[in-house]
């Protein structure tokens, strides 16, 4: 049985078998980087290959894409039953049928055993040779996606168990094809570098042609090449949703960048697009793009709501801060007419400091010299009385006393006017 955890680390022959004989026991060489050569991978149909094929009945003549289309309408055989995963494979690259179409409930019962995996790879080998624009593969992953069964949960249903086996087959014909055939890594591992986007599917499968299809060019036109772009493209986003790797948003941007955007008629007046629209058969798919559009456009008004709110926000905050900003200059600006100010006045008491203390030098010079000068007045006054009072002792002493009070008097008197003066000096104070 071809698993998840097969596909993950190694392309095995399982996977990416390079022929019928090579599926069961043969894988490619890993990390290729060119294209290998045509007849290695996808050999040119030979006429061999064409009566072999044209054996398996008229629907596999008439099929696009493999063989060619016959001229004459053959006669429609009884379609015989699916009974097997080969059955439905076959059904999927010989029909006519744009879509496959088998019910869920028959899908289950089908033996899903890994003994058939070689045979059913050399199946898959045999048919996507002749498969030039992917439309078998492509109707295998649409209808593996249409099952709406999420594979990577590890489920072993009977449904989940054919849906994978179905997928892995339709991967390793993806591997096959030139379009893909250098990218086996990235189909395998979404995560691997670098990534593979639907616009470089487009420009791969553009670049294809029927030499490296291996058939001959007047079976590979234009519309073919055009066929083979959009089934590539619709191929790959399908494998990243089941491999859960593209959101439905991711497969719609990949899409419209890839084909519709270029698609989409330019230029149209309304008229024309709405018969356009109103003539397009697929409501629902319609109905999902515009959902995500919708849902995209509701989400960037959110966005943009909620800009305009910190923008908003943002405003008010400016405002108030330029309110806060001038009302800070103006306190600034006062304070520094203060400290102006105030240097003003620490330079004019600077000044009258230095002023005074120039006069209290000058002062304290004269202050010295008057107090040197006073001094010697004392000095000398009192040298003087002292004298005269000795006198006047010694005067005493010896009995003449009107000697003594005359010294005395002179004393006095002399005492007085020097204490007058000295009042005179200070300015009346006693």
């Amino acid at each position: 049985m071809i698993d998840d955890t097969d596909m993950q680390g190694q392309e095995s022959s399982a996977v990416f078998p390079t022929n019928a004989a090579q599926a069961a026991d043969a894988p490619p060489s890993s990390g290729d980087t060119q294209t290998p050569t045509r007849a290695a991978h996808f050999p040119r149909r030979t006429e061999a290959t064409t009566d072999s094929t044209d054996q398996r009945g008229p629907s596999a003549r008439g099929r696009r894409g493999g063989t060619e289309r016959v001229g004459k309408k053959a006669a429609k055989p009884a379609k015989p039953p699916i009974m097997s995963i080969e059955d439905l494979v076959r059904e999927a690259y010989e029909s006519h049928a744009r879509l496959l179409d088998f019910p869920t409930d028959k899908l289950k019962k089908l033996p899903v055993v890994d003994e058939q995996v070689a045979a059913q790879g050399a199946l898959v080998t045999s048919l996507a040779q002749a498969d030039a624009t992917l439309a078998g593969t492509f109707k295998l992953l649409q209808y593996v996606a249409s099952r709406g069964v999420p594979l990577d949960r590890g489920e072993s249903t009977p449904v989940n168990s054919a849906l994978r086996r179905l997928r892995d087959l339709a991967l390793m014909a993806l591997g096959m094809h030139p379009v893909f055939r250098v990218w086996k890594k990235q189909l395998l591992d979404p995560e691997s570098g670098p990534d593979l986007t639907a616009e470089i599917v487009r420009d791969f499968a553009r670049k294809v042609t029927a030499e490296d299809l291996g058939i001959p060019e007047d079976r590979f036109k234009a519309a073919d090449k055009e066929r083979l772009a959009r089934n590539a493209i619709a191929s790959l986003s399908i494998l990243r949703a089941l491999q859960r790797d593209w959101t439905v948003d991711r497969f719609i941007y990949e899409s419209n960048a890839a084909v519709w955007a270029s698609a989409a008629p330019k230029g149209i007046g309304v008229e024309k697009a709405a018969a356009l629209i109103g003539a397009s058969r697929e409501p629902d798919v319609l109905g999902l793009v515009v959902e995500s559009y919708d849902a995209k456009i509701a989400s960037l008004h959110r966005s943009v709501a909620k800009l305009e709110s910190e923008a908003d926000a943002a405003r008010n905050r400016g405002v108030r801060l330029s309110t806060d900003l001038r009302a800070a200059a103006e306190r600034e600006a006062a304070a520094n007419a203060r400290a102006e100010s105030f240097s003003a006045e620490i330079v004019r008491l600077q000044k009258e400091l230095r002023a005074e203390r120039d006069h209290r030098v000058v002062d304290k010079s004269h202050m010295a010299s008057d107090y040197e000068t006073l001094r010697t007045r004392i000095v000398r006054r009192l040298s003087g009385e002292v004298d005269l009072l000795t006198d006047a002792l010694h005067a005493l002493r010896n009995g003449a006393s009107p000697v003594a009070e005359e010294f005395l008097d002179r004393s006095l008197l002399a005492l007085s006017r020097e204490v007058e003066q000295l009042k005179d000096a200070a300015g009346g104070l006693a």
